[in-house]
């Protein structure tokens, strides 16, 4: 598969806002003598007759309110680079093919993503939302997916060898002549004396003698007609990922708002995947600086926005989700005029296992689902705002467990789990899901009575003076004496008159909460819902 970046020069200048993207603009370059030239244009400009290859005082005359921009070689080659990280969660076999174009060898990849259509609608989409027009070819050699996809016809997949050299035929060799390798590109003398001697396209290439044709220096056309048919060897070498994942992009314009900066994080979050993808790891922590204009009296520090993942991800949607979130709640220092991505953690992660049976309960997407959860309110609240509860081995009820920060890259209660059959849940002690920050002190229901009455000798608990009936048996919890904090509690299950269930104990006797020679008490802890 070819990817062909038609308007590479305009795009890697971006991204560019909306009113802006609206206007006519081009991008000129100096040609070998000097002589300033349109190298590429967007549809705007195209509609005011504005063409490649026209001189730049023409195109001045002809739109003068056009947008003027000079090309930017290093720019082109970073927005390859990056598409081609992007490109890598799709197959790890990618040759960049400069100025303006990406191969990709797909074969390997099509059971996986479902079909070659689907492959290369997903190809598609990611090239797309990089802020980059292409336009695609299929073919079974490099060269000729490279030459369909720059001639611009409109059938440019050939599957077999049998139709992509039928394909190839009625090319013009003028559009191809700098589609060659870099080390044997036709000279436009060779291209001139094809033209002579009539070859106006492939089909006619094929009709003259190899013999004559070598000794005319044309021999860089028959070497590369033999490669794009396939009856030569088309060996190329294939793209590597850098060792660390540091991500760098220049805004067209500064950007004054947060507004201005969301666009901007969708190519280098798609190259980051992409990176993760043919690593085999997952991310676990991101940073994205944010780089304010340089002035010359003044040097002002970068505005980082660090972002820990509950679980390790490399899903594109996911990241640039939490990035917006926390990007809303930024307030810029002052104008922003270029963007670091950097991975700051990560772990490996090969695969996840699916369901065998497709009636089985997916319970790995029911954990994705809490943790991409846990991860948007985490971004949006901030981390200090969303808390668990870990379970501490504390018999003591306000010390059974604490409250933590959610941990990154880790699946939450995975070290501890609950009792889960029936019978150990019908065993367990019953929990409210409200405990008090301190037992609350139960007063008497009344003056004390005749023996037996409520409130007397029995020292019945009433809650706001009104009597409590105690439901179950008395949960005895005995400890604290290894820290020095001695508990000596009974607890009960008691049910009051409006019908609610609260959770009560009675101190006894050598308890550090019971003053000397004080007689018991009751005390309220928790309420079930």
């Amino acid at each position: 598969m070819c990817l062909h970046l038609p308007r590479l020069p305009l795009d890697a200048l971006g991204p560019w806002p909306e009113p802006l993207a609206a206007c006519p603009a081009l991008v000129w370059a100096a040609d070998a003598r000097g002589a300033r030239q349109v190298c590429c244009v967007n549809a705007a400009a195209r509609s005011l007759d504005l063409q490649p290859g026209q001189r730049l005082n023409t195109a001045e005359a002809l739109a003068p309110q056009a947008l003027r921009l000079a090309r930017d070689p290093a720019r082109e080659a970073a927005a390859l680079e990056r598409l081609a990280l992007a490109l890598g969660c799709l197959t790890p076999h990618i040759c960049p093919a400069p100025p303006d174009q990406l191969l990709l060898e797909v074969r390997a990849s099509l059971r996986l993503f479902g079909g070659i259509r689907r492959l290369r609608t997903r190809a598609l989409a990611i090239t797309r939302s990089s802020g980059l027009q292409v336009r695609s070819s299929l073919a079974t050699t490099p060269l000729a997916a490279q030459w369909l996809a720059a001639a611009g016809q409109r059938h440019r997949h050939a599957l077999r060898l049998e139709s992509t050299r039928q394909r190839l035929q009625p090319l013009a060799l003028a559009r191809l002549a700098g589609r060659l390798a870099p080390d044997e590109v036709a000279t436009a003398d060779s291209l001139e004396m094809l033209q002579a001697l009539g070859a106006r396209t492939l089909a006619d290439l094929h009709r003259l003698p190899r013999s004559g044709l070598n000794r005319r220096g044309a021999a860089a056309w028959v070497d590369a007609l033999d490669r794009a048919e396939g009856r030569r060897p088309d060996p190329r070498r294939w793209h590597e990922p850098p060792e660390a994942c540091r991500l760098d992009l220049e805004l067209p314009h500064r950007a004054e708002a947060v507004a201005d900066l969301e666009g901007a994080l969708t190519p280098l979050v798609h190259s980051l995947c992409g990176w993760l993808a043919r690593r085999w790891q997952a991310a676990t922590a991101l940073r994205l600086n944010l780089r304010h204009e340089q002035g010359a009296r003044r040097h002002l520090p970068d505005q980082l926005i660090e972002l820990q993942l509950t679980t390790p991800s490399r899903d594109a949607a996911h990241l640039i989700t939490l990035l917006r979130e926390r990007l809303q709640q930024v307030v810029l220092s002052a104008a922003v005029d270029s963007l670091r991505l950097e991975l700051t953690g990560q772990q490996a992660e090969a695969g996840r296992p699916l369901a065998l049976l497709p009636d089985q309960p997916d319970e790995r997407g029911h954990q994705d689902a809490l943790a991409g959860l846990i991860d948007r309110l985490r971004a949006r609240l901030g981390d200090e705002r969303l808390l668990r509860l870990q379970l501490q081995p504390d018999a003591r009820p306000e010390k059974a467990q604490q409250r933590a920060a959610p941990q990154p890259g880790g699946r939450e209660g995975a070290e501890r789990r609950l009792p889960s059959s029936a019978a150990a849940a019908a065993a367990a002690p019953p929990r409210p899901a409200w405990l008090l920050e301190a037992p609350r002190p139960l007063t008497p229901p009344g003056p004390p009575g005749p023996p037996g009455a409520a409130g007397a000798s029995d020292n019945t608990p009433a809650l706001d003076g009104r009597p409590l009936r105690l439901l179950t048996r008395p949960e005895r919890i005995e400890t604290g004496w290894h820290d020095g904090a001695l508990l000596r509690r009974d607890y009960h299950v008691a049910l009051g008159e409006d019908g609610r269930l609260w959770w009560i104990f009675r101190e006894r006797q050598g308890s550090l909460e019971q003053a000397d020679g004080a007689a018991p008490r009751w005390f309220l802890h928790g309420l079930f819902g």
